[in-house]
């Protein structure tokens, strides 16, 4: 009977070991990254400029390698492209030895359109701008922009819109020695220019970028966020589909009530901790980036991190 009752409990032991290991494979398995058909692909990543350290590099081989298969149009910056004080000049070497010495895969060698982080701030704002006049690909003709662009093969349009929300940070405003460009900005002024530009657009997808976060769950989600109070309110009047930022040095999708879905793109070399609140759908402090596939009903996400592996995918409609 002892003899039997040991047996028993082995055989269960080994069972519950075979099960937790097989479960544990199939949580670490990754999948494939998809490249939809008859999509508008781009690629965001944020945070990223540190001379290729921190993984800056191995993250834009990651990138280049998923870039063969999905073929984005652009890639966008979610900003604090150059740390930590931004750059002097259009001839300061952080752009070689941050940008294009890092970003020199042949499949990165496209249009990246571009925001300002609050690093970004304390060099020369206007040196990034006008780089945009040197550079094949750069793409930051001024501190805020738009355009559109068409999914191939249909008349369905997409509205991207690039703001610059340090100027909704007004505690930068009392750091003049900080942020000296900024104490020439008028929120207000930009302000109205979105809600404008919302009010009167007919696309059919709408994509509003930044670098700070609207909500967040990653280190600063105790924090106040001023650019949330402004843009919040505007996001969910117009039924944004999508806002999409860095600051966070993390990957987060975020869903709160309204249409808009949050996506926290800043992983792109110096990774801090993450965390969660009731809105998280997805949270991992790891190097990574993000591909968005825009259709004409639906559009698929996917976070690929520094070893090409797709940690999340999700999907939103129109």
């Amino acid at each position: 009977m002892n003899t039997f009752s040991s047996f028993t409990k082995l055989f269960f032991l080994f069972l519950f070991l075979f099960l937790s290991n097989l479960s544990a494979q199939q949580v670490q398995k990754n999948e494939p990254i998809l490249a939809p058909k008859n999509t508008f692909n781009f690629f965001v990543i944020g945070d990223w400029g540190r001379a290729g350290d921190f993984f800056q590099k191995k993250t834009a081989v990651a990138m280049n390698n998923a870039a063969a298969i999905i073929n984005p149009s652009f890639i966008i910056s979610t900003g604090d492209n150059f740390y930590g004080v931004g750059v002097a000049s259009v001839d300061d070497p952080q752009w070689w030895y941050s940008f294009e010495n890092v970003y020199n895969q042949g499949h990165l060698l496209t249009e990246w359109y571009s925001v300002l982080g609050n690093h970004d701030y304390r060099g020369n704002t206007k040196a990034q701008i006008e780089y945009s006049k040197k550079s094949r690909r750069w793409r930051m003709p001024d501190y805020y922009y738009s355009f559109e662009k068409t999914i191939p093969s249909t008349n369905v349009k997409i509205l991207f819109i690039f703001l610059d929300t340090n100027q909704f940070e007004k505690s930068y405003y009392k750091r003049p020695e900080t942020y000296p460009d900024l104490q020439e900005k008028n929120p207000e002024k930009q302000i109205k220019w979105l809600d404008s530009l919302l009010t009167n657009s007919n696309a059919d997808w709408k994509f509003v970028i930044g670098h700070q976060h609207v909500i967040t769950g990653g280190v600063r989600k105790d924090q106040k966020s001023e650019t949330g109070e402004v843009l919040k309110p505007i996001l969910e009047k117009y039924n944004v589909h999508a806002y999409i930022c860095g600051h966070e040095h993390d990957l987060q999708h975020l869903k709160a009530e309204g249409k808009t879905e949050y996506f926290v793109s800043g992983a792109g070399s110096e990774l801090r901790p993450t965390g969660t609140i009731p809105y998280t759908k997805f949270a991992k402090s790891v190097n990574g980036f993000m591909s968005f596939s825009v259709g004409e009903k639906e559009t698929l996400v996917q976070v690929i991190d520094v070893n090409g592996n797709v940690v999340y995918k999700t999907s939103f409609s129109k």
